[in-house]
């Protein structure tokens, strides 16, 4: 794509992201604003977008992804950490065991002196940052860490900027933000840091609602089979705290804590609706990219209109990792989720009349 292809691309995502009244397409990180409704913003967030696809599109990394998200998960939530954070590990290395020219190594890419602090064996025979397990533990406290030192240098509470910590320092961050401001998106930092949280929403949303985004991006490429997966030993990583916690570990609880950024809350408030529907269909298979109907069984509100008991809605469907997952037209407002309320359908499900959904809402309630 050439250049005025790309600015085409980039007026087009503003206007899906910052447009008056398009509440369904606000993007959140650690239950944080992301401020979309500035042209510079969502510019840089797409081409971040952009070149984050063929990243996350790799077999090898979702395969690795679905494979060590549960534990993960299951350790930030132990520590009282935003599950966002989950995705560091992508951004950092692409769940590989690789060291850095700086001599950073791991999953975490944690610096060997830090990661004797936090409790890790760094020797030339024996690293314990290529143990999954055990440098989530220390990515974790480390991130907990840095969180702190910004609540208590600045009087802030923000996983933005500590995750912008966790590539720069705690203390390069100290000094941006006296100097500054406290918001990330409008500081000038060096290039990696400046697109280091950019690229943490990219590949959240490319994960999570990666329907959203085919068509912008043209073919489905996330279709293809898993002939390469990765034969790494799950088992190092336990399978999240109940496996591994040590009593030495039972200070560590859950952070209760209010999100603001500039004196303002900035923590989501929204309420979530399951609306059943059911498929209608032509009754030819299903086939990547086309549209699919649902028919309301009660009646479905948004923030932006009302859906009566009945109504027809339609979206079009893409297969991604073995499942149909559909873009309803309204972001993150509408999800499409089969009858255990799991995200997506089958292939056979999506092509079967009748078939019951659940269409799962989100209204903001501020």
């Amino acid at each position: 794509m050439n250049y005025s292809g790309i600015k085409f691309f980039a007026c087009i995502l503003f206007f899906f992201l910052a447009a008056p009244g398009a509440k369904s397409h606000e993007i959140y990180f650690c239950n944080e604003a992301i401020p979309t409704s500035r042209e510079f913003v969502a510019n840089k967030l797409m081409n971040v977008i952009r070149n984050q696809m063929p990243v996350v599109t790799l077999r090898y990394l979702r395969f690795q992804a679905q494979r060590y998200f549960p534990a993960i998960s299951a350790w930030l939530k132990y520590y009282g950490l935003p599950d966002d954070l989950k995705y560091i590990p992508i951004v950092e290395c692409g769940f590989r065991n690789v060291s850095s020219d700086a001599g950073a190594r791991g999953f975490w890419q944690l610096m060997p002196d830090v990661a004797r602090e936090l409790g890790l064996t760094v020797t030339p025979l024996y690293d314990e940052r290529d143990d999954p397990g055990k440098s989530t533990i220390a990515a974790c406290k480390l991130l907990r860490s840095q969180f702190f030192i910004l609540k208590n240098k600045l009087n802030i509470s923000s996983w933005i900027l500590t995750a912008a910590a966790y590539n720069f320092g705690p203390g390069n961050i100290i000094k941006a933000v006296q100097n500054q401001g406290t918001d990330y998106f409008n500081m000038k930092l060096n290039n990696e840091t400046a697109e280091y949280v950019y690229r943490l929403i990219a590949v959240k949303e490319l994960f999570e609602h990666p329907e959203l985004y085919m068509n912008g991006f043209g073919a489905n490429i996330f279709s293809g089979s898993e002939s390469d997966k990765d034969a790494t030993d799950i088992n190092k990583l336990e399978r999240g705290p109940a496996a591994g916690a040590s009593e030495d570990e039972s200070d560590f609880v859950s952070l209760d804590v209010q999100l603001t950024q500039d004196g303002k809350p900035a923590k989501r408030n929204t309420r979530s609706f399951l609306v059943p529907a059911k498929i209608v269909t032509d009754g030819k298979p299903f086939r990547d990219g086309s549209l699919l109907s649902f028919e309301l069984l009660s009646d479905l509100r948004l923030d932006s209109q009302f859906k009566s008991k009945g109504s027809i809605m339609r979206g079009q469907g893409w297969l991604i990792d073995g499942r149909v997952y559909v873009d309803m037209g309204y972001g993150h407002e509408v999800e499409v989720q089969d009858k255990t309320e799991k995200k997506g359908l089958s292939p056979e499900d999506a092509a079967t009349d009748d078939e019951y959904v659940i269409l799962k809402t989100e209204i903001d309630t501020d």
